[in-house]
């Protein structure tokens, strides 16, 4: 039977919460990486975001890395920062300006200020921590696969701004949840946060079109028609891994005004999505506060 969650508690405590930086965990448990009898080529990150794999260019949608384990029994959640400054993944454009970095700082800060005040453990891994390299994309990805392969019950969502120019990879840009296509999903996962999304697209007539797989079009790593390797390394070990396009980014700056903004626009479905967040971890039997038979807020 499906658990529901006490929503009373943080849609009304969680909205009130300041929107300042937050990437530090209060309290860091013991994160160590599994001596699993092999050998890695690479080592990448520093303290609790190192990661130790190999990469070798083929099979490049696995992730052959070492697992991590979080000594913890609270939920995990990572919510990755992949936009650089440099250029190299800049994001989508709103009158000439890339606004992918600062769109996904936003939602970075929102969504674990939200899953933090829940009980969940936040991991905020970014690019600048493995560089803006291709060989940096290499470290954030394996390190986030590294995260899936060793813990159970890890979510794991990119927030961004869609472009708003149609093409082959992308034919319907705007609001949309890619999702993996190489193993197998977790429809229920996807169900519980795109449930919680509907009044919010309602409400501003915007389209949603939901989960969505992304690539199968081409075998070039790093091509747009390509599986995505964020999405498909970490879903090989957890498939509740995706990248949420919250909306074209002409479409934040229309309705809230500017990229900054948004950050209060897209409040309710911050709320939204930390809740049903909340919800697959109360299912997988983590001890939240909002969980039925816990205590409330």
């Amino acid at each position: 039977m499906r658990k529901t969650l006490k929503v009373v508690m943080s849609a009304i405590a969680i909205a009130s919460l300041a929107a300042s930086p937050v990437f530090a965990q209060s309290h860091t448990p013991q994160i160590s990486i599994l001596n699993d009898g092999r050998t890695y080529q690479f080592t990448a990150g520093q303290g609790i975001y190192r990661v130790y794999y190999n990469y070798t260019g083929n099979n490049w949608t696995h992730a052959d890395v070492a697992p991590i384990r979080i000594n913890t029994d609270k939920a995990i959640a990572i919510l990755p920062m992949q936009y650089t400054s440099n250029g190299l993944q800049a994001g989508a454009s709103v009158n000439g300006r890339s606004i992918g970095r600062l769109w996904n700082i936003i939602t970075v800060q929102e969504m674990q200020q939200r899953l933090e005040a829940m009980g969940f453990f936040v991991l905020t891994p970014s690019i600048e921590m493995y560089g803006e390299t291709l060989q940096g994309f290499q470290g954030l990805e394996h390190f986030i696969a590294g995260v899936h392969k060793g813990n159970a019950n890890v979510q794991t969502l990119v927030l961004t701004a869609d472009a708003h120019i149609a093409n082959a990879a992308n034919p319907f840009p705007g609001a949309q949840m890619l999702v993996t296509g190489l193993h197998p999903r977790d429809f229920v996962w996807e169900n519980r946060i795109q449930s919680r999304l509907i009044s919010f697209y309602q409400h501003y007539g915007l389209r949603n079109i939901g989960p969505r797989v992304r690539g199968g079009q081409s075998n070039k790593e790093g091509s747009s028609l390509a599986w995505h390797p964020l999405i498909e390394r970490a879903a090989e070990y957890n498939p509740r891994v995706a990248i949420l396009e919250v909306a074209q980014a002409r479409e934040i700056v229309q309705f809230a005004g500017s990229i900054q903004a948004g950050r209060q626009w897209a409040s309710p479905l911050f709320d939204a999505v930390a809740l049903a967040m909340a919800e697959q971890a109360c299912a997988d039997g983590a001890s939240l506060a909002i969980c039925p038979g816990e205590s409330q807020y």
